[in-house]
């Protein structure tokens, strides 16, 4: 049976709130179409998903409006359940979706629920786990998973039950490159082959768009532009709600039409237009010119879980007051690890670790948190009140803040994350992105001197992660220490002036982020992806572009110029 999507004058206002969630949504997705939704965090995106699996009514409290179809089922009439073996959700807090204690157990939950013989389910799973770079886990626990090795095991959990219509809320947010490459390869081939329908939600435009065949952009609770991927980048940005891929927005500066969406196609029609030698020696270069005392120095430090998991052998790595420090790597390769024995919520099996001359191992977690803030990568894990000045407030007490400086703090961290509206708001009707927010005002309340940031773009909309890293960026330009660990090579080059790449554990490489882009087999080894304008100008270092150019508006201007000579010859 096919199954068609439906949405007949839908509005939706989540119980107590005044504004809609979702607003007049007329919207018809036909069976075996793949379909990418965008816009603005709190537009109304996982709203619009969770109509498709019945979470709303059935689950979310509030009022809707109008009529969900899903073939020839109205949502209002069948339970969740019902729809269950239809509908396939990822949700974009893969951790909320893990109910078993061992991935095998996970991946086999679905079918085992359905009905499906036991051969039937063993060749599911091992076929699931493998699609997503997961064989080898069967026996780890769930939740002592990675941000993205848990994403990657709910993608393979949804596999595994084959179902009708794919709902993946933020599939790519957690997963490193190459696992993000896996994922997308997985997804287009289940569409195509099984001419399944897949409703995807996802800010990285450059990465989705090649794969499917419809855009939809919300903004408010409305769709402001539907359409082909041709048609929705035609119509240009959308200030604040949609901006189209660097790729695609370089091209128009060099006149070049037809929407590219990867560096290779901006390349061929570049070097069909330009020659070299007539424009190598004449472009500008653009020069970024940017020791302190030592604030955190890890010995020879190695850790392995209770569990008997090894994540960190021997890392010897020192950090200097002021700097801006990328944390980069392939999903498990310790990262999180490294960063929570910085805080003391983990402790070397061997070695040392000192911050801001404190021994981890002797000194209170509350003593470390003085100085060094801590975001985690999922908010709901540092979250512990219900309203968002009551969270604030939460740390100021503990640490015996004079109550004086309360508001004042308050009202200074929330304005620094762009949050002054949401400081009476109740936690749980805002965001993921949102969250994330907060936890970081709440943590910049405490006015910390080293700000440890794990994945702090997850859930946020294009702009919002511009601002998030300017946010980090003027924090550090304030003397504030920053480690920010991120899949985001592009806005590590753009923002830091350190990488630190770890592989299984081990350093595989620390120094300038510069050298890091340069090094395509590391990078390789290390799941790490070159930015497009990256790729881009190591393309063209032949016309005199600097191949470590990491900047959008750098390479808009060497391609400006290139237009300018080519003019003048």
């Amino acid at each position: 049976m096919e199954y068609d999507i439906k949405f007949d004058q839908v509005c939706f206002t989540y119980a107590g709130s005044e504004t809609p969630a979702l607003d007049g949504i007329n919207l018809d997705i036909k069976y075996g179409e793949i379909v990418l939704i965008t816009g603005p965090a709190g537009s109304g995106k996982t709203t619009l998903c969770s109509c498709i699996n019945g979470l709303i009514p059935h689950y979310h409290e509030g009022e809707l409006i109008g009529k969900v179809t899903i073939g020839e089922y109205d949502s209002k009439n069948v339970r969740v359940g019902g729809l269950a073996s239809i509908v396939g959700m990822v949700f974009q807090d893969p951790e909320s979706q893990l109910v078993t204690n061992s991935v095998a157990d996970e991946v086999a939950f679905g079918p085992e629920n359905f009905g499906i013989p036991r051969d039937k389910i063993n060749e599911r799973v091992t076929k699931a786990l493998k699609a997503t770079r997961m064989s080898g886990y069967e026996d780890r626990e769930p939740h002592t998973l990675s941000g993205g090795e848990q994403q990657a095991c709910v993608v393979a959990a949804t596999y595994s039950m084959h179902p009708e219509i794919y709902v993946l809320d933020e599939p790519l947010a957690n997963l490193d490159p190459a696992g993000r490459a896996k994922v997308l390869q997985l997804v287009a081939k289940i569409a195509k082959e099984f001419g399944k329908t897949m409703v995807i939600v996802e800010h990285a435009l450059e990465e989705i768009l090649p794969f499917v065949d419809r855009v939809l952009i919300l903004d408010k609770g409305k769709i402001v532009r539907d359409g082909t991927v041709a048609e929705v980048l035609e119509g240009g940005d959308i200030k604040k709600v949609f901006k189209r891929p660097d790729i695609t927005r370089l091209a128009e500066a060099l006149n070049i039409h037809g929407n590219p969406l990867k560096p290779e196609l901006l390349l061929d029609e570049i070097h069909h237009s330009f020659k070299p030698q007539q424009i190598k020696n004449k472009i500008n270069k653009a020069h970024n010119n940017r020791k302190k005392e030592v604030v955190i120095q890890m010995e020879h430090v190695t850790h392995c879980y209770e569990q008997g998991v090894d994540a960190l052998f021997d890392v010897n790595l020192t950090i200097h007051k002021g700097e801006f420090v990328a944390l980069l790597g392939r999903n498990g390769s310790g990262k999180t690890t490294l960063v929570s024995h910085l805080i003391g919520l983990l402790q070397p099996s061997q070695g040392k670790v000192t911050v801001t001359g404190f021994d981890t191992a002797t000194t209170p977690t509350h003593v470390l948190a003085k100085d060094v803030g801590f975001c985690f990568q999922n908010p709901n894990h540092q979250i512990v009140s219900f309203n968002v000045r009551d969270e604030m407030t939460f740390g100021l007490k503990a640490h015996e803040i004079d109550p004086n400086e309360y508001d004042r703090r308050i009202q200074k961290a929330l304005k620094v994350v762009n949050m002054e509206e949401y400081a009476d708001a109740e936690i749980f009707d805002i965001g993921k992105g949102q969250k994330q927010r907060i936890a970081l005002a709440s943590v910049l309340t405490l006015e910390p001197k080293i700000l440890v940031i794990d994945e702090p773009t997850t859930g946020q909309d294009p702009e919002m992660t511009d601002e998030i890293f300017e946010i980090i960026k003027s924090l550090n330009k304030s003397g504030t220490t920053v480690l920010v660990i991120t899949h985001k090579v592009d806005y590590a080059a753009m923002y830091a002036d350190r990488a630190v790449v770890l592989n299984h554990g081990h350093i595989a490489f620390d120094g300038p982020i510069t050298d890091l882009l340069l090094d395509e087999a590391l990078m390789q080894e290390n799941s790490l992806e070159l930015p497009d304008i990256t790729k881009l100008a190591k393309a063209l270092s032949e016309y005199g572009i600097p191949a470590n150019t990491v900047h959008y508006k750098e390479m808009e201007d060497y391609l400006k110029q290139m237009v300018e000579v080519q003019r003048g010859n």
